[in-house]
């Protein structure tokens, strides 16, 4: 595809195209909200011409830190015009989109925990995500169920009576149908107790206490099936990538998942559907749930994780990422002190 900079004709490409808009590859970048005319050339030669507006960039330093191309993602404006039919036409015989299928909810888990109240707590968190779930109360039964289908991912107790976790990592390992499928243990904080867990061939250990978005996001990490060219998690430094960067790319390409947070002791999750806030909930303070976002806009450093997740549920916060922004940085210029006029 080509488009017009003030420096000259850029020519780039890309793979991320939808009926809606496409994400162009380049370093050449525009100002966010610009509009312009891009000239796109289909893998069967077909020539077209769609009007967009700049609706997110990734600079080189943020591409840098999501593991990504640096470009801008254009939204698709203006009438449905021939050119506009034509693509939708070629999407719709390619039968795919940009936007992210998220964690496919075939993705089936076996949890072992003797402790019925955390059982039942494991069971209902992973199955919100997304995962089908069985949970049992001992290394036995997650056997037997083994016998009938083989699961994606094992979570089990690092403690339990007759067969630990470690028991039962060894005898995975020595199955014929279960000895690539990755085990999670849970278990006190220790080095030997994490250190015996690996050396058996677990795959990720989490010490007890845990909070649910934790156990989600190490669990979809081992058990959700890979798909090439394709990053379903996202994870980094808010130092790196701001948060109104992250959530402008949810919401241009249409995510859904929880965006954990974390800074100091301080923890929020932000639940997204379809690239659009839906909910918000932190640790510290209160407020309506736009002002909690907006005091999370304010965090420069931090740790962030996204975990792709169906999710559903009343709309609390009504507002688009893009007004949240628009809001977010007029009231950062209402805050800061007049310029002192030069003499």
């Amino acid at each position: 595809m080509e488009f017009d900079r003030p420096s000259g004709r850029v020519i780039a490409e890309t793979e991320d195209l939808s009926a809606r808009g496409l994400f162009i590859r380049t370093e050449a970048l525009l100002p966010v909200g610009e509009e312009t005319e891009i000239a796109v050339e289909l893998p069967d030669g077909t020539q077209l011409v769609l009007f967009g507006r700049v609706a997110h960039m990734l600079t080189p330093s943020a591409a840098r830190a999501l593991g990504r191309h640096p470009g801008m993602g254009f939204e698709l404006v203006g009438p449905d015009t021939a050119a506009r039919l034509k693509l939708r036409t070629h999407i719709d015989s390619l039968k795919t989109e940009i936007t992210s299928p998220g964690l496919s909810t075939t993705t089936q888990v076996i949890i072992v925990e003797p402790v019925t109240p955390l059982r039942t707590r494991m069971g209902r968190c992973l199955e919100s995500a997304g995962f089908k779930v069985t949970a049992v109360a001992n290394a036995t039964e997650a056997l037997e169920a083994c016998a009938v289908w083989r699961p994606d991912a094992i979570i089990a107790a690092a403690e339990m009576e007759t067969m630990t976790g470690v028991d039962l990592a060894y005898a995975m390992s020595e199955h014929a149908t279960l000895s690539d499928v990755p085990l999670v243990l849970t278990g006190e904080e220790g080095d030997l107790s994490r250190l015996e867990a690996y050396r058996a061939g677990v795959r990720d250990y989490i010490p007890k206490p845990f909070l649910d978005e934790e156990l989600v996001i190490r669990v979809h990490r081992v058990a959700a099936p890979s798909q090439p060219n394709t990053n379903f998690g996202l994870r980094g430094s808010l130092v790196d990538i701001g948060l109104g960067t992250l959530l402008s790319l949810f919401e241009f390409e249409r995510k859904s998942g929880i965006l954990l947070l974390l800074r100091g002791g301080e923890i929020a999750r932000v639940f997204i559907a379809e690239g659009k806030l839906i909910k918000v909930e932190v640790s510290t303070g209160n407020g309506a749930p736009k002002e909690r976002l907006m005091r999370l806009l304010d965090w420069h450093d931090g740790q962030f994780e996204f975990s792709p997740a169906a999710i559903g549920g009343r709309d609390e916060v009504e507002v688009s990422v893009t007004a949240l922004l628009l809001e977010h940085a007029r009231r950062s210029d209402e805050g800061k002190p007049p310029i002192p006029p030069r003499h």
